[in-house]
């Protein structure tokens, strides 16, 4: 048994250096502590009685802050280096979770929510960025499916232990996720060089060479902007797993947060499990394809929460189809973007693909949250089949805007 693993092991995670675990160690710390946010529409709604739709309001401000986060980040990231980038950002997020603690109304919690998103998601793009400047270029997408496991393995532990904790004392899910984030910032300050992937600054014209040219910014890349609005819609969809539906878990079924936490962590287990040995046999197919594939399997998820005769089963299925579709669009996806990326532009296109997600959550709580209340959970299930849908022949058309060596 223990053979058959550390072979598994090998042949599906090697090839790459010690510092791109150690790199991808202090995300899957930091990503254990996550458990503020998929509890925090519950904690509103059952400490200050909002809605499910002001509840969303809520968690809006902190997809802002987030958009903002990422595409801070990712500039910092360029400018003064990934690993200098995830220990601020680290560091600032503990201290911030720690006053947290001590707010006790709704408008100071919403104001906590934005600057948690803004810290919280600075970290990502300098995370990204110093998982690729430790590899080859060829081992790049390897490296970047293996920081998406190790985050999705510390998201199987947050919200799961988030979930007893919050039966408990809802300020002990800021006190560890806070303490989370100090601790992933002591694993990069104690075994990664702040110098990594950090770019130099532009050589100017000296003894007649010619000044280094910056590579055009992302935002005039009309394809990727594209592909961009592509992710948002999808994720306005794919994003209500773990706002809107914890809600309707806990109306439907009467869930718990333990049992809520339990239904959570069935997506990060088998992301962990399966998701490097999908990955590698993706190994030279086209990626645009793969993600218009898992985004309509993405689609086809949502209309089985509408039969009610399949109760609790019918939500595990829809969380294995959804997790299914999650694997074979999401790191496909960054794998793409990695390789449109210019070097000296990667934090900038990774902090532009990043904050597509922090925008979407920015949207898909209040709006998810509208339609839930106003139109019934039914409405919103076949919203969410709607948008994927579009998102996925959206990818299909993209493919063939692409010219072939970007979609390899």
């Amino acid at each position: 048994m223990i053979d058959a693993a550390r072979r598994f092991v090998s042949s599906t995670y090697g090839g790459l250096p010690a510092i791109t675990w150690l790199i991808c160690l202090a995300a899957f710390v930091n990503r254990s502590g996550s458990m503020v946010l998929p509890f925090l529409g519950i904690y509103l709604g059952r400490r200050f009685g909002l809605s499910v739709e002001e509840s969303g309001y809520v968690l809006s401000l902190y997809g802002i802050g987030s958009t903002i986060g990422n595409l801070l980040g990712g500039k910092l990231a360029d400018v003064l280096g990934p690993v200098r980038v995830q220990l601020l950002t680290l560091m600032s997020a503990a201290a911030w979770m720690g006053l947290m603690t001590q707010f006790q109304s709704v408008p100071t919690i919403a104001a906590g929510a934005f600057v948690l998103g803004l810290l919280n998601d600075s970290f990502r793009p300098g995370n990204m960025a110093a998982v690729l400047a430790s590899v080859p270029p060829h081992l790049g997408p390897t490296a970047l499916t293996l920081n998406r496991v190790m985050v999705n393995a510390g998201w199987a532990i947050g919200p799961t232990i988030g979930g007893l904790l919050a039966r408990i004392d809802f300020n002990w899910l800021f006190i560890v996720d806070g303490a989370t984030c100090a601790l992933a910032a002591l694993v990069l300050f104690t075994c990664v060089p702040a110098s990594l992937g950090r770019r130099m600054a532009p050589a100017t014209a000296e003894n007649g060479d010619a000044p280094v040219v910056r590579s055009a910014s992302a935002w005039s890349d009309g394809k990727f902007l594209l592909l961009l609005l592509a992710n948002v819609i999808t994720l306005l969809a794919f994003m209500q797993y773990f706002s809107t539906q914890t809600r309707w878990l806990a109306d439907e079924f009467g869930c718990t947060e333990d049992v809520i936490g339990y239904v959570l962590a069935i997506n990060p287990v088998l992301i962990v499990l399966f998701e490097m040995p999908l990955v590698r046999s993706f190994a030279g197919k086209p990626r645009l394809p793969l993600v218009a594939v898992g985004t309509l399997m993405i689609a086809i998820a949502f209309p089985i929460l509408t039969a009610g005769s399949l109760g609790m089963n019918g939500v595990l299925l829809q969380m294995l189809l959804l997790t299914m579709g999650e694997m074979a669009s999401f790191s496909p996806l960054g794998g793409f973007v990695g390789d449109r990326a210019p070097t000296d532009r990667r934090g900038q296109y990774l902090g532009m693909h990043g904050a597509a997600f922090s925008f979407a959550f920015m949207l898909a709580p209040a709006l998810g949250g509208r339609i839930y209340d106003h139109a019934g959970p039914n409405a919103l299930w076949w919203t969410c089949f709607t948008l994927a849908l579009a998102a996925s022949c959206g990818y299909f058309a993209l493919h063939r805007a692409y010219p072939p060596r970007a979609a390899k």
